[in-house]
């Protein structure tokens, strides 16, 4: 019966499965299993081997950025490096960054997208809240995926710009914020890992730092600017109150000149400058001619002691062809090339007494006439003269003509000489020592005080020009050596005894006598003790000196 319903099922008995067998389907199940758990540990290898790559890779890119931010101390320059730096570590699109002003409110600095070119704010219409926020706490914000982000998502600026990955971070110096990095994209980056996370941290204190430095380069640079500039200002208006076109004074005769000058500049009146040999005539004349509405034509000097009669006329007034031997061609005199500036007539007093009226002539009615020719011409020139001399003595005299005198005389300016204005001896040496030292290529000269004591007291007969020289003279001398000493002024070594004697002096009557004896003897030496020509020079008549002789006891030989 059994037997019956077997056969009617179909049904066939199962073989029984050998040992061999149910022990070799075990081995292959434990080879699938141990092949199963390799390919686990090999894939897991692989991950981290990836993730140890990436790091490696950011860690790299971290260290060439930092060098890159520490290469420049331009802020400008700086900020653009920081925004394309941040978006390589966070592999974003585009980024902005926020500077905090001096109170403390974020400004828009600067905008970049991956391919560096530059964005304007309006390209960012991301909420400022995230800013704002990371600004306030102090603390980075990742957002893997905005849009999936239950604190974004439904933000306008999100979905406006379907945004997925968004990166801000604050920079942070001193505890205090004073910056915002913002990066985003609108596709999805791959997932920053907390390695990366820490890596644009640590990206970000190495900004902030760079940012600071560069801020620091641009105050030092700011306030040497400054310097410089109230050092050019206060030169300027040192300049203004001791220097006029190069004439250095500061004592109270040398400003009144420079008074004078402003207030004659703008006339048209002529100038009779009197004063000793070197004390700065023809500066003088300069400055007023550039001061005056003449100034963009020529100014035009002669000496008029310096040339023969004829050929003095000549280069005054002009000459025509054939009227003289060596006359060529027609030749136009100085009046006519000054015409429309000034002319500068120096050592007036030396003015052959033939020329005297023709010059009066060209003074009061303004024409000249060429040498050899009946033609007359006008000329429109202003007439700055100057003289070494009394020119009212040589009237007296009867060297010079007296109406030409009074026509020169208009507006007299008279320039002491440097001894009565020893308060201008210490800038005009800083001033030559300066420019002599530059000439010479050296540097930082200066003068111990026994020798700026000794060029203090020095008589100066040949006056600025005489300290000059004395000053270059010095300077060449002194070879190597930064340091001026009495010794670097051999011409002035007699005058160390008279130093040393003024010193002694208690009463100002007393020093100034010492020093007039000294200026008498000084003189007498070099005319070879003849009186007429030591009160000449002496700009004294021969009986004054005759009495100084016999009032300081100088022996005559």
């Amino acid at each position: 019966m059994l037997d019956g319903n077997k056969e009617r099922r179909g049904d066939t008995p199962k073989k029984p499965r050998s040992a061999a067998e149910i022990f070799a389907e075990a081995e292959a199940d434990l080879q699938v299993a141990e092949r199963s758990e390799a390919v686990k540990r090999s894939e897991s290898l692989a991950g981290q081997l990836e993730k140890a790559e990436h790091r490696l890779e950011k860690l790299e890119m971290l260290t060439n950025i930092t060098r890159s931010l520490n290469s420049t101390l331009n802020l400008n320059e700086l900020l653009a490096r920081i925004i394309d730096s941040v978006i390589k570590l966070a592999d974003t699109d585009r980024g902005f960054l926020m500077l905090a002003d001096r109170n403390g409110e974020l400004e828009f600095r600067i905008a970049r997208d991956r391919k560096e070119n530059t964005l304007e704010e309006n390209d960012f219409t991301v909420s400022r809240s995230i800013v704002n926020d990371v600004a306030r706490r102090g603390e980075p914000l990742f957002i893997p995926n905005a849009l999936e982000n239950g604190r974004f998502k439904d933000q306008k600026s999100v979905l406006d710009l379907q945004l997925r990955t968004a990166v801000c971070v604050p920079l942070i110096s001193d505890m205090d914020v004073i910056g915002v990095i913002y990066t985003d994209a609108s596709r999805l980056t791959q997932e920053l890992t907390t390695d990366d996370i820490s890596i644009i941290a640590a990206f970000a204190s190495q900004a902030a730092i760079a940012i600071e430095n560069a801020r620091l380069h641009g105050e030092l640079i700011l306030s040497r600017e400054n310097l410089t500039r109230e050092n050019i200002e206060l030169k300027q208006e040192l300049s203004e109150k001791y220097e006029f076109s190069g004439i250095i004074g500061k004592s109270k005769a040398m400003q009144e000149i420079f008074a004078m000058i402003m207030k004659i500049a703008p006339l048209q009146s002529t100038v009779l400058i009197q004063g000793e040999n070197g004390t700065g005539k023809e500066l003088i004349a300069n400055a007023i001619h550039y001061q005056s509405p003449r100034k963009d034509k020529k100014m035009v000097a002669i000496n008029c002691g310096a040339m023969p009669e004829q050929l003095f006329e000549s280069e005054l007034f002009g000459h025509r062809k054939g009227s003289f031997t060596g006359a060529t061609s027609d030749k136009a005199g100085l009046m006519e090339t000054a015409s429309g500036g000034t002319i500068f007539l120096d050592e007036i007093g030396e003015t052959p007494a033939s020329l005297q009226v023709k010059l009066l002539r060209a003074l009061q009615e303004g024409e000249i006439r060429r040498v050899g020719d009946n033609v007359i011409r006008e000329v429109d020139v202003r007439v700055i003269a100057a003289t070494n001399k009394e020119l009212i003595d040589l009237v007296k005299a009867g060297r010079f003509r007296e109406d030409l005198f009074y026509r020169l005389n208009v507006v007299p300016i008279h320039i002491p000489p440097l001894r009565e204005r020893a308060e201008d001896i210490i800038p005009l040496v800083d001033h030559f020592l300066e420019k002599f030292a530059q000439k010479m290529e050296k540097e930082r000269v200066r003068i111990v005080p026994e020798a700026m004591k000794l060029l203090l007291a020095s008589p100066w007969p040949g006056n600025v020009r005489e300290l000059e020289n004395s000053i270059e003279r010095a300077l060449a001398l002194c070879g190597e050596s930064m340091v001026l000493t009495p010794e670097h002024f051999p011409q002035l070594e007699s005058d160390i005894g008279i130093f040393q004697q003024l010193e002694r002096k208690k009463s100002l009557k007393d020093k100034l006598r010492a020093m007039e004896r000294k200026i008498v003897i000084e003189t007498l030496e070099k005319t070879n003790y003849k009186v007429t020509k030591a009160a000449e020079i002496l700009d004294v008549t021969r009986q004054h000196l005759h009495n100084k002789i016999k009032q300081y006891n100088i022996k005559m030989p």
